[in-house]
Order: structure tokens, then sequence, then C-alpha cells
């Protein structure tokens, strides 16, 4: 799917290909804004397929912004455009189901995830500190899966992380592989130990943990984006039980069972793996997967809060 929104600069170099005269400051929308009320929905169709129809006529920055597929002209793929960018941002996810995915499953068949009735994906960007070869070998190519199948997505870390040093390489491995994306959905701090690393390098404290998890997630935040902890229930009561954190940020709960018992507000749980007790758990071509469910609206939340770099696009007005 091609990109749908673009920057302030973007839509300036956009108006000089298109030979639209008028001064870089005047464009103050988002790109798709074609009515210049601040916000693109289907009223911005309408107002260009009456161009089109040659029923009124865009002029100055109406007609740059008009442009949503970037191509110097107007047409029909831009009616088309803007159709798929409303019906993507807005997507209310609240209670909706979705999967989280890895190298570990393979390439992923995206349209056959969404087609099955799971309407987000968490995707695994790497593990541990900020190196080259520890990022996910298959997490670009299933972010553009994603964004070709009009999915919303977010990203998860497995952490290593014995120390706050290594939390902030964590953090920085993260923001590395970010740069240039703008997710939908939260970033995920995978804080447990399911392969021993932590048990056989000397598991932290309680203390030390619950640091760590503040460390990655405020690095995080600090850069604009909108964190996330994920632990399994056992964790969350007994080793990350620190108020000052999970009260803090939203939760990803892993508890493969018919009920999340965990008592706290969450954002999301993952009810199942392997192990599914609601459901099969696998999908049909794609194989066993994590499958969750959303509790909150965070489309809705993360753009137009301007988090994981969409306040300098989405909120430009």
């Amino acid at each position: 799917m091609k990109k749908l929104i673009c920057t302030l600069l973007s839509a300036v170099t956009l108006a000089s290909c298109a030979s639209v005269a008028f001064a870089a400051e005047e464009i103050t929308h988002p790109l798709g804004d074609v009515n210049l009320d601040g916000s693109v929905n289907i009223n911005d169709v309408t107002a260009l397929q009456k161009h089109l129809a040659k029923l009124s006529v865009l002029e100055g920055e109406s007609e740059t912004l008009a442009d949503m597929n970037l191509d110097g002209k107007l047409d029909i793929n831009d009616c088309t455009a803007i159709q798929a960018h409303t019906a993507v941002f807005s997507i209310d996810l609240t209670n909706k189901k979705g999967v989280d995915i890895s190298s570990n499953n393979g390439s992923v068949d995206i349209e056959k995830v969404k087609n099955a009735g799971y309407d987000f994906v968490m995707i695994r960007c790497g593990y541990g500190n900020d190196e080259a070869d520890q990022d996910d070998t298959r997490f670009e190519e299933n972010v553009k899966k994603c964004e070709e199948a009009g999915i919303p997505w977010g990203v998860y870390i497995y952490s290593y992380a014995l120390n706050t040093t290594e939390a902030k390489s964590e953090a920085k491995h993260v923001l590395r592989l970010l740069k240039g994306k703008k997710p939908k959905l939260p970033i995920a701090f995978d804080m447990e130990d399911a392969d021993g690393y932590k048990a056989r390098y000397g598991m932290p404290s309680n203390k030390t943990l619950v640091k760590i998890c503040k460390t990655f997630l405020k690095t995080i935040s600090d850069a604009g984006y909108y964190g996330m902890l994920y632990a399994n229930l056992n964790w969350l009561e007994n080793k990350l039980n620190d108020e000052s954190l999970l009260s803090k940020y939203d939760l990803w709960v892993a508890q493969w069972n018919e009920t999340c018992q965990y008592e706290g507000a969450i954002g999301m749980w993952q009810y199942g793996g392997e192990t599914n007790y609601l459901e099969s758990n696998s999908i049909a071509g794609v194989g066993i997967v994590d499958k969750n469910i959303c509790y909150k609206d965070y489309v809705k939340i993360i753009v137009e809060g301007g988090y994981n770099g969409w306040g300098e696009s989405e909120q430009s007005t």
C-alpha cells in the first residue's frame, strides 16, 4: 500500500512538481484534507469526486492535498487512496482480536490473518542489545505486509537485559528499527525468561527487573513513542508488582487461559499460543500463532495523541 500520509516537506515538494503556485507556509493541513477542515474523511472523497466530475473546482492547497497517491495528477486513484486512509484510521480495535508474530513464525500471510478475522498484528522487531544480528530477520517484511494489507501493527522486542545499561541499548535497538516507520499500536517491552537466559546468567532481583522495565519504557516514551509492558501473569504478580511501573504504562498480559485473571487494568491480553483454550491455536494457511484481544482504541489514541511519529503529519493542524 502506498504511503498515505506525507510530511509538510513532502507536500511542498509535490506542490512544486505539480506546478501549483503557492508558498510552502500556506500548506497547513494533512495530505488528503481536500476540504481543509482539519481531518481526512469521506467528505474529502466527495469533494474530490465533484472536482473530477467538473461539478466544482479544487484550487491551491486543496488541489495539492487531493493528490493522495503523490503521482502529480488527480484521478479516481486518489479517491480510492483517501477512502483506504479513512478506513484504516477509523478502525476501533476495542475488543478486537489480533496476533503477534516473529521470524519464528516463518513467512506469514497477513492477508490470511486479516481474512480470518484478526484485526491487528504485533511484530517482533528484534531481541536484546542494539546489534544488527539481533534484528528480527522478518521484521521489515512483516511491516511491509501489514502496510499493504491495511492492518494496524505495533512492535515488541524480547528483552535479555540484566541491568539498566542493557535496557537502554534495547531501547536504542527499537528506535533504530522504527526510524521512518509510524506504527499505530504500542511499542511493547517483552519481559520474561522463556529460554532461561536470565536464570543462567544471574536473574536480576525484582527491584532491578522493575528498573529495567522503567528504563526501557521511559526511553521509548521520551522519544515520543507509546510504550507498553508485556509480561505473563506470574511475572506481573510476583516479579514486576510495583505500582509505580504497572500504573504508569499499559499492560499486555500473557495468560493462556479461558479468562484473564490479572486484577488490574490492561491494554491487551495474549490468550493463546501453542495452547489455546478459546479457539484453535492456528490460522489456516498461517499455522500456530499467538492470539490476543485488544481492550483500547489504540489507533485513535496513538494517531490523535501524536505518538509513534504521527505528531509531525497527522497533527499538522
